[in-house]
């Protein structure tokens, strides 16, 4: 049986450490606005935020004609990696969050559904890329978010973890190798998608001792 004495934290990004409303909401809204297409709601749009984006992405396509799919669907991206400079941000209180786990002696890591160059656009204009070591997002390489933190555990590897996320799906890859789950309540999934999880926390200041309980 493996035993080990590190403790990793495995982090989703969207709604539990960046606030993609910010930026995919927005980005949706004005490309659709501007191409004379229905405008969904933020409600309707945020249900899809976090999830796998060929969801996203087939969602969105089906709003228009199939002839105007790859446009609209181009469009709306290369809007959303735009207002990711100009309007993304962390949620309160995530840096000192992730310096206190680190300080705390525990390594961090990060497992993500987004597409790469939204993915390194946001690490990069957050300047998050010190703390996550891997820092691994879905694009086209895993099938599933299990893939991922079965990569993360194969590159550090131990018995002591624990998966931090907003969806079903970080609480999946957490149950998979035995490891603790962390529900965000404040990001996209509700109660219900999230039921499973070993502690939940409605702000980042409580993540860091929902950690600590779980993990010792």
């Amino acid at each position: 049986m493996l035993t080990s004495s590190i403790k990793l934290v495995i982090f989703d990004l969207d709604g539990t450490l960046f606030q993609a409303r910010r930026v995919t909401i927005p980005a949706v809204q004005e490309t659709f606005a501007a191409n004379g297409l229905p405008v969904p709601d933020a409600e309707e749009i945020g249900a899809y935020i976090g999830r796998p984006a060929a969801e996203y992405h087939a969602w969105l396509a089906g709003f228009c004609e199939r002839e105007r799919v790859h446009a609209i669907v181009a469009e709306t991206d290369r809007r959303e990696l735009e207002l990711i400079g100009e309007a993304g941000c962390l949620f309160p209180g995530v840096r000192e969050m992730l310096a206190e786990l680190r300080d705390s002696g525990f390594r961090l890591a990060m497992s993500s559904n987004a597409p790469e160059d939204y993915f390194e656009e946001t690490l990069s204009t957050q300047n998050l890329q010190d703390y996550f070591s891997p820092a691994l997002c879905r694009g086209t390489r895993f099938a599933s978010k299990v893939e991922i933190v079965r990569t993360i555990l194969d590159q550090t590897p131990t018995d002591r973890f624990a998966v931090v996320g907003d969806r079903h799906d970080d609480i999946e890859s957490a149950r998979a190798f035995g490891g603790r789950a962390v529900a965000v309540t404040y990001g996209f999934g509700t109660r219900e998608e999230l039921a499973g999880a070993d502690a939940f926390v409605d702000a980042t200041a409580e993540i860091a001792g929902a950690v600590q309980s779980l993990l010792g």
